[in-house]
């Protein structure tokens, strides 16, 4: 049986119900993000082991160290206590292959672009160990070439991934590619010896190819669960968005009434079930004892968000990118961040940019940023900007290198000169806005579009 995301939250407390209940299955398959389908996992795991049993009848297998020797080996083994045993599988390898690989990037992708460095690094590691490809070996390598080792999907942005790799491929776990198998012993395992009163498989995956005979196959033995946030059904994903929320918050103790519910979908959106949660997580902080949750309450969540959607905007800004100006923009005004606080954004990343476009314009030259690599700033030029300027150097230098890097290849793009004469107009910028006759959207779309037009 197949519970598609439309009627997870439905659906999933009916699998859990009949477990209680005693009606259980050899296979449970649980499909989406992890942070959103791992607690509907442990509920299940509490109806299926007693609570006593559980660090003896409970295995876990990661993809690292999955094989389907292995995987036999655990299920055939009885507990060392009574009762049935369980196997979660996390990332089944034998259901992902090359069509899977996109939606794989496009999980990273958005990790990344949330800064969630620790879900990227564990989406990236994974992939790359399946790729048998050290991402070591991609650093220095321009955009282009990245795309034709990873053989990248063409309608995705290599960008934010060349950046992540540029100051996190260090970083990553090395995971050695294994033999795993191809399926059909565990098909005949199942076919012969399935009984969920001695032995039952929980496989979570990210990411499955559901067009493979195995996931066909195993869906004969008990119930799928996907939460894959790929789906392309937009009306169902908003429905499922706000029983997700109303779903949370009843499991927090809390309620929310339409217009709060109303507030978080069009902060946070439907496509993001695990933003939603964070956020969801967050209320639930603030509210304490405070059973029910108003829009008033989601509105002051906004100055949580406020840095990250200011530093798209900027970023936006110096990559002289109209199209995302203006979605960062009109999403920043429906948050209602205050068009003052976004001038003084636009006036403080302008001054950085005055900062190190006249550094690296009279110390190390602004054409050495033409084509240069991260690592070169990095180890060579930063260093030897820092020791000529000695206790003249400016606070801004302390910053980050890559962040620093990545303005500098930004302030690359604009004249110092302009930008000093474009800092001084804001001032008068400053006076219409408190003038109030004029939409203060109108003058920051006009603000932006001078910005980025300065040469």
């Amino acid at each position: 049986m197949n519970l598609n995301s439309k009627k997870y939250l439905g659906r999933i407390e009916e699998v859990i119900n009949k477990a209680e209940a005693g009606k259980v299955y050899p296979v449970y398959m649980f499909i989406g993000d992890r942070p959103i389908i791992h607690p509907q996992i442990n509920k299940l795991i509490d109806c299926l082991i007693q609570e006593e049993a559980r660090d003896f009848n409970f295995e876990v297998l990661s993809p690292d160290s999955f094989s389907e020797g292995r995987l036999l080996e655990l299920l055939s083994t009885k507990g060392f206590l009574p009762g049935r045993k369980v196997v979660l599988i996390q990332d089944l390898p034998l259901l992902v292959s090359s069509d899977t690989a996109k939606t794989r990037w496009k999980k990273a992708l958005a990790a990344i672009a949330s800064d969630d460095n620790d879900r990227a690094m564990e989406l990236t590691s994974r992939i790359f160990a399946d790729l048998n490809i050290d991402p070591e070996e991609l650093k220095g390598l321009s955009p282009g070439r990245i795309k034709d080792v990873l053989n990248w999907p063409g309608d995705l942005s290599i960008e934010s991934l060349s950046e992540f790799l540029e100051v996190h491929s260090g970083d990553m776990k090395s995971i050695e590619p294994i033999n795993t198998g191809s399926g059909d012993r565990l098909l005949a395992w199942l076919a012969q010896r399935a009984d969920p009163s001695l032995a039952i498989i929980i496989i979570e995956s990210e990411t499955v190819d559901k067009r493979c005979s195995l996931y066909k196959e195993l869906k004969k033995y008990g119930p799928v669960v996907d939460l894959d946030r790929e789906k392309k059904d937009r009306k169902g994903g908003a429905n499922f968005a706000m029983s997700l929320i109303r779903s949370l918050l009843r499991e927090s103790g809390k309620e929310a009434d339409n217009k709060a519910v109303k507030a978080i979908m069009d902060r946070v959106g439907h496509k993001d079930p695990v933003g939603l949660k964070m956020e969801i997580q967050k209320l639930v902080t603030q509210a304490g004892d405070r059973v029910r949750i108003k829009a008033e309450d989601v509105c002051e969540l906004v100055v949580r968000h406020r840095d990250e959607e200011l530093y798209n905007l900027t970023n936006a800004m110096g990559e002289k990118d109209p199209g995302s100006c203006l979605n960062s923009l009109n999403y920043i005004m429906d948050q209602g961040i205050h068009p003052l606080a976004i001038l003084k954004t636009i006036a403080n990343f302008l001054r950085k940019m005055i900062i190190l476009r006249a550094i690296f314009e009279y110390e190390a030259g602004i054409k050495a940023f033409k084509n240069l690599r991260y690592e070169i700033f990095r180890d060579q030029i930063l260093p030897e900007i820092k020791e000529n300027m000695l206790d003249d150097a400016p606070d801004i230098l302390k910053g980050h290198p890559y962040t620093l890097y990545k303005l500098g290849l930004q302030a690359y793009g604009f004249d110092l000169s302009q930008m000093l004469i474009f800092l001084a107009s804001l001032a008068e910028a400053d006076l219409k806005f408190k003038g109030g006759r004029i939409s203060h959207r109108v003058l920051l779309e006009t603000l932006v579009f001078r910005f980025i037009s300065m040469e």
